[in-house]
């Protein structure tokens, strides 16, 4: 795989962090226009995070890994292997995080 493909989704994961970041700093001046203390937002538990941000790596990396099998094998070409893979793993990667989480989100609102 060369860098056809690489430079275009680095740019993309590049846009979509400055995004993300650019409304968590927006979320956090808004509360604090409001008098609330941003740090108590913080819903998610940094275990949780770690694992759902675990999940997503593992599928990227069993997509592309996938992805260059099936191109070498030239059951796909090149460019549908990658993205296919890279999107199918990553998703699976997402429904797996929720299920996983989801009693763990049950119990955090049952303490409150």
């Amino acid at each position: 795989m060369n860098g056809e493909i690489l430079i275009p989704l680095g740019f993309f994961a590049m846009v979509v962090a400055i995004v993300y970041l650019a409304l968590k700093q927006k979320e956090r001046m808004a509360m604090i226009q409001r008098g609330m203390d941003p740090s108590l937002s913080n819903i998610d538990n940094s275990s949780v995070h770690q694992l759902r941000l675990g999940l997503i790596f593992i599928g990227i990396a069993l997509g592309f890994l996938l992805g260059d099998v099936f191109s070498s094998l030239h059951w796909l070409e090149e460019w549908v292997a990658y993205v296919s893979m890279v999107s199918i793993f990553t998703g699976i990667a997402f429904v797996l995080g929720y299920y996983l989480t989801k009693n763990e989100n049950r119990l955090n609102k049952n303490e409150d």
